[in-house]
């Protein structure tokens, strides 16, 4: 979830929060008065009482839009008790999306921790408000649970009450102010130890990610599959003998220069004006803009891969043969003078309506110290024959250093353990029959392209199939 993601949502829902903190409002009031009337009760809130109130009632309305409402059922009701799994995955994956979303945990609990001391008396006890949080937050996560909208995370409640906390040190330390008439040292020291220490500690991490001569490998699991009550069956031999390996680096991961190139070659080649502003949806870049008539087009960037989607959102038509020829003429020369069509590309039109370029594969990588280019691009047209999408899928890659590489046995160690990425879990009982495996390659976090261990196989029958990729370097 980025910056974008999040100022979407919270727009979607802030409204309805207010309307639905607005009539919890009005309720709360007409039983107030109720009760005074009616009853005769001598209890009294102020108006600063009320409006605590209410800006509590939006805050946890939004909260619930947010962690529930506003995602489908999609998931099947399970416990993730894995203490900071959150961040061995944002660790893994290197990714500021991950990040994002654990900040934004603790941000969106801030104002409870704010707002209830001034509220409730009691709340400025550390204990009352500490309990207070966790009560809250099991709750949220209960129902995520129950209505299958979420999984139930230890994380989101350490994070949470973090949130909580950090905003009642901030509230108390202003009561302290107030009634003292000065800002005590020990207050500011509360408040500021949260924000301190969480830059402190992705400084740190981006130190040693920096350091690091490769990246992460996206494929390692935050939790490892529980194996214990999994039969595994071989169907073939595994060698224990290490090898080596060649390492490749995509000499476009990461590339702003290359980024704005592209940026820059569209807004020509097709009469575009994209905006200055880009958005990020997770690790990739995107640029939105409008044609010379008006229409919104959208470019986005797969930042680690050099791999960028066009499109101007109308629907592809067929291609006729005078048009498919004269357009492969104006596009290939566009592609070649912008340095972005290989010499051993192969073109071909599939299905009369796509232009394709595919650059063949190569057989062996892992003996190869030479740079290689593979993939392919596709460019579909509408109605006009005017451009609807151009898909560039090549990666140029070259050669950086020869590693050694754990041997084929060591790597099925790893799956026994459990050490690998499933969206599914196993469940007990299940008979995982291992069929195959192959020396394959992936990118990094870096844009190197690294060896894994590719098993294939199937889970209880052949319709149910399953592979899973093992990291190959030796550490």
């Amino acid at each position: 979830m980025d910056v974008m993601t999040v100022s979407q949502a919270l727009l979607r829902w802030g409204a309805l929060a207010l309307i639905g903190g607005l009539l919890l409002a009005f309720a709360i009031f007409a039983g107030y008065m109720i009760y005074k009337k009616a009853f005769h009760g001598q209890g009294r809130v102020s108006r600063k009482q009320g409006i605590i109130l209410f800006l509590l009632s939006c805050w946890l309305l939004l909260v619930l839009a947010l962690t529930t409402y506003s995602r489908g059922a999609n998931f099947t009701g399970s416990f993730n008790i894995d203490f900071f799994s959150t961040y061995v995955n944002a660790w893994n994956k290197w990714s500021f999306s991950e990040l994002q979303l654990i900040i934004f945990n603790m941000l969106m609990f801030i104002p409870l921790g704010l707002l209830l001391p001034l509220l409730w008396k009691k709340a400025e006890k550390f204990k009352v408000m500490l309990f207070f949080s966790i009560g809250l937050t099991v709750f949220i996560e209960i129902l995520q649970l129950l209505t299958g909208t979420g999984i139930f995370e230890l994380d989101d409640l350490f994070h949470n009450c973090l949130g909580s906390m950090f905003g009642y040190f901030c509230t108390m330390a202003a009561l302290s102010a107030v009634r003292g008439k000065r800002l005590r040292f020990a207050s500011l020291i509360k408040v500021l130890m949260f924000p301190c220490a969480i830059g402190i500690i992705i400084g740190i991490v981006s130190l040693v990610y920096d350091a690091q001569p490769y990246g992460n490998m996206p494929i390692l699991p935050a939790i490892k599959q529980d194996m214990s009550k999994v039969r595994i069956i071989m169907d073939l031999s595994l060698t224990d003998q290490p090898a080596t390996a060649s390492i490749y680096k995509n000499t476009h991961a990461e590339d702003q220069d290359y980024t704005e190139s592209i940026v820059a070659g569209i807004s020509e080649l097709e009469d575009v004006a994209f905006v200055s502003v880009q958005r990020r949806e997770g690790e990739n870049r995107v640029y939105t803009g409008k044609s010379s008539g008006s229409e919104e087009v959208q470019l986005n960037f797969f930042f680690r891969t050099g791999h960028w989607r066009y499109t101007t959102w109308r629907d592809a038509a067929r291609l006729p043969e005078e048009a498919a020829k004269s357009r492969r003429g104006t596009y290939e020369n566009w592609l070649e003078e912008s340095g972005l069509l290989p010499d051993n590309a192969v073109f071909s039109i599939q299905n009369n309506e796509t232009l394709r370029w595919d650059v063949p594969a190569t057989n062996d990588l892992s003996n190869t110290k030479t740079p290689f280019t593979s993939g392919l691009i596709l460019m579909q047209f509408d109605s006009n024959t005017e451009i609807a999408s151009i898909d560039y899928e090549i990666s140029w890659n070259e050669y950086v250093a020869t590693e050694k590489t754990i041997s084929p046995k060591a790597a099925f160690l790893q799956v026994e353990k459990g050490n690998f990425e499933q969206y599914v879990p196993f469940q007990p009982g299940d008979a995982l029959r291992v069929k195959e495996c192959k020396l394959a390659y992936i990118y990094d976090t870096k844009g190197f392209y690294r060896p894994v261990y590719r098993f294939t196989g199937y889970i209880n029958n052949e319709d149910n199939l399953w592979d899973c990729q093992i990291p190959a370097l030796a550490k």
